[in-house]
């Protein structure tokens, strides 16, 4: 790591925006995803604070690059996924492309879907949209087999938590990525399958007293 009092070598915008993202990419990996600021993300690029705004406006705005640089190929992949496949396949698609991400990115995102950003009001925007995003995907897919949208949401977030339970035990040699699939799609189908007979599915309260008990009504990542 260079100082910023240092030359620093000529890069084009780009290639310093890069950099900058490459260096709050390994903060976050090393120390969480609540440690990033400006002044760290400079210190650790060998650059001044002022440079730094020369990329980004505030914190907020370094964060949202920081994901847009990390997970938007990510997040395309598996839209495109979606639209083309159903059921199981599409689910494995998108583990394999978490199982793939290297460790520090996984971790981002990790962080960003258990809200561990704390009370950092420049990370709970950006977790809340990415939390609605995955349930927006997913959540229709699972009523689809006869769950209703409580026990739809609870399915959607125990398989992604086993997604990263399982890229832990890749990471640390315990599975084969292979193996890791085949644990995942027997998960899968145990869990997207229809409810056991005699199951009466817990639903939404309707009529007057829906608000009042459901609060707006709206829907909630949290």
């Amino acid at each position: 790591m260079s100082r910023p009092d240092e030359p620093r070598p000529y890069l084009r915008a780009g290639e310093r925006r890069t950099q900058l993202l490459d260096a709050a990419a390994a903060i976050v990996g090393r120390e969480g995803l609540g440690s990033l600021t400006v002044a760290g993300v400079a210190g650790e690029a060998g650059v001044s604070r002022q440079w730094m705004y020369e990329h980004f406006t505030d914190l907020d705005d370094l964060y949202r690059a920081l994901l847009l640089d990390r997970f938007a190929s990510l997040d395309a992949a598996i839209d495109t996924a979606t639209k083309r496949s159903a059921g199981t396949e599409s689910v494995t698609f998108a583990a394999r492309q978490v199982f793939a991400l290297v460790p520090a990115d996984r971790r981002i995102l990790r962080a960003l879907v258990a809200g561990a950003g704390g009370n950092r009001p420049e990370v709970a925007g950006i977790e809340a949209e990415l939390r609605e995003r995955i349930l927006r995907r997913w959540t229709g897919l699972v009523r689809s087999t006869g769950h209703d949208d409580l026990e739809a949401r609870a399915i959607v977030w125990a398989v992604v938590n086993a997604v990263f339970g399982l890229a832990d035990q890749i990471e640390r040699e315990a599975v084969a990525v292979e193996q890791a699939v085949a644990i995942l799609e027997r998960l899968v189908s145990a869990v997207f399958g229809p409810p056991a007979p005699g199951h009466r599915a817990r639903r939404r309260p309707s009529g007057p007293d829906a608000a009042h008990q459901n609060g707006t009504g709206a829907s909630h990542a949290h």
